[in-house]
């Protein structure tokens, strides 16, 4: 094999790899750019940059569009200078972050493939220093890379690029997550996720006693308490076996208001053991929440209840915020509590609708997304009716274009491999035949 021949295997194998990273990791954030938004946030705030946060949606649809984009780029072969540089500074500014996260452990998951595929820092570590290498291959390799891409086709090729990634983070903005990645997901059941079941093994602790007596201080276990004369000095816990511990050890909803002192009391299990359909709308705060939306839920509450299904509002707002919506929008559906953190894993837009029956989720959207009005009066086809809403259609065009753009890039860089080889062959038999 000639030193040429290996320098361009070399550079196609980098490129590919150097691909499959860059567009999985920005598509798996583009998937859900609120997620990577909230984990911006607490990338700034333990840098002390607290105050930028309202600049972390921002950040968030910049970082992922760089990554998907350039790897966009490199599968096109678009630019190959540039996009060589922009790789090889881009892969040396995350191997040093992570270097940074995996001695100092600020943030126990670094978010680089958002909620897909969670890695621990040191995994993630080790990740960017293989792939730092692969950048280097192919940065000093490049210009023998193929070019699949050219003119006018590149081009459009690009254009198509764009659009199709600004109609998918804009849809998975605007809308619930094209892909959910998160536990709170159709089809989940919440009490599998929260609850404890009553045949799991549970967590056995041994309770050691420490007693003092002249000077002399011993510990003792449960079964051997020593007499009067010895004073009492601390307990201590030992773990002998860990218990059943569930998915999700947070999720907890309150009858009342968002302090503690107002927090009637806790009816998580009344919810997630009530067999009937339930509609929960969920939002972090209800004075994020606009005006139209709150007409879409005042038209679904009458519409659920003339069904005889139950309505709650839930949200991480304080009593007074609470109140302040319930009189700003005249809403009759109760209002609970539950903690925004939690809200925020469970349903990225806000507000989000859950229809959730016997504890199952089997509808989620965005409030948005719901019909203005509601004629239908069967339960049975509660779930038609709202799939009548203006987002069903949009999952072909937000899967479409990028699918379109992908197949032309897959179609093109074999075309260009093949007349690769045949160029090569065809030199081949030129010198051979002088």
């Amino acid at each position: 094999m000639s030193r040429q021949r290996a320098k361009y295997i070399l550079a196609e194998l980098s490129r590919i790899l150097l691909v499959a990273l860059l567009l999985f990791s920005g598509f798996v954030k583009g998937v859900d750019p609120v997620g990577g938004a909230i984990k911006i946030e607490e990338y700034l705030r333990v840098m002390g940059l607290g105050n930028l946060r309202e600049m972390a949606p921002i950040l968030s649809v910049a970082l992922c569009s760089f990554e998907f984009i350039l790897g966009g780029c490199l599968l096109m072969g678009l630019w190959k200078r540039l996009v060589a540089w922009a790789t090889t500074i881009f892969m040396g500014v995350m191997t040093l972050l992570t270097l940074y996260l995996a001695l100092f452990n600020p943030i126990s998951d670094c978010g680089c493939f958002g909620d897909a595929l969670k890695l621990t820092n040191w995994q993630t570590f080790a990740k960017n220093v293989l792939f730092m290498g692969i950048t280097v291959v192919y940065h000093l390799t490049y210009r023998t890379a193929s070019h699949p891409l050219r003119g006018g086709f590149a081009m459009g090729a690009f254009v198509l690029l764009l659009v199709g990634w600004g109609v998918f983070v804009g849809g998975n903005l605007r809308h619930l997550p094209l892909i959910d990645f998160r536990p709170y997901k159709v089809g989940a059941s919440l009490r599998d996720l929260t609850m404890i079941p009553e045949d799991a093994p549970r967590e056995e602790i041994e309770y050691l006693f420490i007693y003092e007596k002249n000077g002399l201080r011993e510990t003792f276990n449960m079964d051997n308490l020593p007499d009067s004369s010895w004073t009492y000095i601390d307990r201590q816990e030992h773990v002998i076996s860990e218990g059943y511990k569930p998915p999700v050890m947070d999720f907890a909803i309150y009858a009342g208001g968002g302090t503690q002192g107002s927090r009637e009391r806790e009816v998580t299990q009344t919810l997630l053991m009530n067999e009937s359909p339930q509609i929960w709308v969920v939002t972090p705060n209800w004075e994020t929440t606009s005006i139209r939306a709150s007409r879409k839920l005042n038209a679904l509450y009458d519409w659920a209840e003339s069904l005889g299904i139950a309505m709650y509002g839930i949200s991480g707002s304080t009593p007074e915020e609470s109140g302040r919506w319930r009189n700003k929008t005249a809403a009759a559906y109760p209002l609970y509590f539950c903690d925004a953190t939690t809200i925020k894993t469970m349903a990225r837009a806000q507000p989000t609708m859950l229809l959730v029956s016997d504890g199952v989720i089997v509808d989620k959207r965005a409030v948005r997304d719901l019909p203005d009005e509601y004629s239908d009066h069967s339960y049975e086809r509660l779930s038609m009716t709202l799939q009548q809403a203006p987002h069903a259609g949009l999952h072909i065009e937000r899967w479409g274009l990028l699918a379109l753009w992908l197949i032309c890039c897959l179609v093109a860089l074999i075309q260009a491999i093949q007349w690769e080889d045949k160029a090569k062959y065809s030199e081949y038999q030129i010198k051979n035949n002088n």
